[in-house]
């Protein structure tokens, strides 16, 4: 029984010296331990919340990024549709419309094939429209529904395909049919040309022949004269005023089709 009870108080005895060293931790702020406890919590909070400011601003400087990424492209393309709108001025007798590319396969052989467009027979949209981009010709209407249409384009591999072309020479034009295309440089093709005196430099447009498309659209420059395979004729290598790559905006030149 003494035993236990000298247990006891010892027991006892040593739980209030810790309840008073608890009490002196707690309330003492010269208490060298918890100072060290106090400044590594501290650090720890501010951490905390420094990581936190660092990811409002990250998700701020992304949102501004984002924000001057988009203004750009609004800069690019205000300034493709006031091109296309000076453009349409030129081409008003043709009763232009602006029209936006939908859709473009991603498959690299049909890229360069054709185009879809937000324009179609509700907009008085008709096969075999010209279509254009602020620089120059890209095709013309092939398929038209209510809502939107496909453009062939110029570049496409169709050996049916043909446009008749004149080639504007200094003192003389040369006419001619613009059928092919060379990937590998991005040059379109005049085919079947009798005469031999093209220069490079000289300018290609619509002939007007066949009362399809209008005549003197814009195509493109020669750089290059080749005499075909048989050395019968000469082929001309035209590099296109349009970029048949990228794309967005264009006009349908409605030729013979009345405005609501």
């Amino acid at each position: 029984m003494r035993l236990l009870s000298w247990k006891f108080l010892v027991l006892l005895l040593c739980s209030g010296v810790l309840a008073l060293l608890l009490i002196y931790y707690f309330t003492n702020d010269n208490f060298i331990g918890k100072r060290y406890v106090m400044n590594i919590v501290h650090n720890v909070q501010q951490m905390q919340a420094t990581q936190k400011e660092n990811k409002i601003l990250k998700a701020k400087l992304q949102e501004q990024e984002s924000l001057e990424v988009e203004a750009t492209e609004l800069k690019r393309e205000n300034k493709n549709l006031q091109t296309i709108l000076n453009k349409t001025k030129n081409v008003e007798q043709y009763n232009p419309l602006q029209a936006n590319v939908t859709y473009r396969s991603s498959d690299g052989k049909s890229w360069y094939e054709t185009i879809v467009i937000d324009k179609g027979s509700s907009d008085k949209v008709q096969p075999n429209m010209a279509v254009m981009t602020k620089d120059g010709l890209i095709g013309k209407v092939s398929i038209v529904k209510p809502h939107f249409s496909e453009v062939k384009l110029l570049s496409s591999k169709d050996k049916r395909y043909r446009i008749s072309v004149t080639i504007k020479g200094k003192k003389k034009k040369i006419n001619g049919i613009l059928n092919g295309f060379d990937p590998s440089n991005k040059y379109l093709m005049v085919r079947d040309l009798l005469k031999k005196d093209l220069k490079n430099g000289e300018e290609v447009v619509t002939s007007g022949l066949g009362e399809i498309l209008p005549p003197d659209l814009a195509i493109g420059t020669v750089v290059k004269i080749k005499p075909d395979p048989y050395g019968l004729t000469s082929i001309a290598y035209i590099k296109p005023k349009a970029d048949f790559y990228d794309m967005n905006q264009v006009m349908v030149l409605r030729s013979g089709a009345k405005a609501q």
